[in-house]
C-alpha cells in the first residue's frame, strides 16, 4: 500500500470519522497506544492485546488499506518521529536553550512571510483564483499537515458554491482523480517537495489526464519543474516546521481573493 500520509494519522483519521465504538475502534485505539511494539509484535501478539481474533485483525488491517499483518508491521517500523521536525541542535543530548528555538522560529517565520509579500504578486494570486473558478474540476492533495489544510480549503471553497476534490491517502487521490474530467486543475501543497517523490502514481495520473498543476512549496526541484505547469514558492526557511505556517498563510490569501474576486463579483 502507498500510504502518502503516516500510519498514526491514518489511525486518528479513522477514530475521528467512526460514528459508533466496534471492534474496529477499539483495535485501532490500543495499536495507537502501542505503537512502538508494533513492528515486534505477531499477529496473535497484537490480537491478544485486543481481545480479539486474529481474523479481526487482519480484517482492520485490510480496512486501512493494507494487504497483510507484515506489510502494516513495516509501514510502522518505517514511520519518521517528530523529532526529525526539528534541527538536530534542539534535540541533541545537550540541546540548544528554548529561548533560541522561539527567536529563531519566530525570525524565519518573519522573513517567509517577508518573501511571500515582496515575491507573490496580486496578479499571480488573481489568476490561480481564476483557473479555480473556471476549472470542471478541482482537486487539492498534500502530505500529512498539507492534506489537513487541504480539507480546511475544500471546506471554506464549499462556502463560496466551489466544489473541491482531495483525498488523504493515495487510493484516495487516485479515486478522486479518476471522477474529473480531463483539463481539470490541481493544486499541491508540499513544502518540501515530498509529495512528488512518495507519490509518483498521483502525478502520473493527472499528467495521464492533462490536468494543470499548480504547486505551493519552499524548494523547487527538477522533478517538480517537470510535472508542474506553475511553481508559487511559499518562503526560504523550513528547519523548524516554519513552513507550514508560510503555506497556511498564502492558502489564506488565496482563498481571500477568490472570495474578492470571484464569489462576491
Amino acid at each position: 500500500m502507498e500510504l502518502g500520509n503516516p500510519v498514526r494519522s491514518i489511525l486518528l483519521r479513522y477514530i475521528n470519522n467512526q460514528k459508533k465504538q466496534d471492534n474496529n475502534y477499539f483495535i485501532a485505539q490500543i495499536v495507537l497506544d502501542n505503537f512502538d511494539e508494533i513492528p515486534q509484535l505477531t499477529i496473535y501478539q497484537l490480537s491478544e492485546k485486543c481481545f480479539v481474533s486474529t481474523a479481526a485483525i487482519s480484517r482492520f488491517i485490510r480496512l486501512l488499506g493494507f494487504a497483510t499483518y507484515t506489510e502494516f508491521k513495516s509501514a510502522c517500523e518505517a514511520e519518521i518521529g517528530i523529532t526529525h521536525d526539528y534541527d538536530k541542535k534542539y534535540t541533541a543530548t545537550d540541546p540548544a536553550p528554548e529561548s533560541s528555538f522561539i527567536a529563531e522560529f519566530t525570525e524565519n517565520l518573519h522573513r517567509n512571510l517577508t518573501y511571500c509579500q515582496e515575491h507573490l504578486s496580486e496578479s499571480e494570486l488573481k489568476e490561480v483564483a481564476e483557473r479555480i473558478h473556471t476549472a470542471s474540476d478541482v482537486v487539492v492533495f498534500g502530505l500529512e499537515f498539507a492534506s489537513f489544510m487541504s480539507q480546511h480549503f475544500q471546506s471554506r471553497m464549499a462556502m463560496m458554491d466551489k466544489r473541491v476534490h482531495n483525498g488523504f491517502t493515495v487510493d484516495d487521490q487516485l479515486a478522486a482523480i479518476d471522477k474529473i474530467q480531463p483539463n481539470s486543475l490541481a493544486l499541491i501543497f508540499s513544502m518540501e517537495g515530498g509529495f512528488f517523490y512518495f507519490n509518483e502514481k498521483v502525478i502520473a495520473a493527472l499528467k495521464k489526464k492533462d490536468v494543470h498543476i499548480i504547486v505551493f512549496t519552499f524548494k523547487s526541484s527538477p522533478m517538480i519543474e517537470r510535472s508542474a505547469d506553475q511553481v508559487i514558492l511559499c518562503g526560504e526557511r523550513n528547519e523548524n516546521t516554519e513552513g507550514r505556517l508560510s503555506v497556511l498563510y498564502i492558502m489564506e490569501l488565496l482563498l481571500f481573493y477568490y472570495m474578492r474576486t470571484i464569489y462576491l463579483a
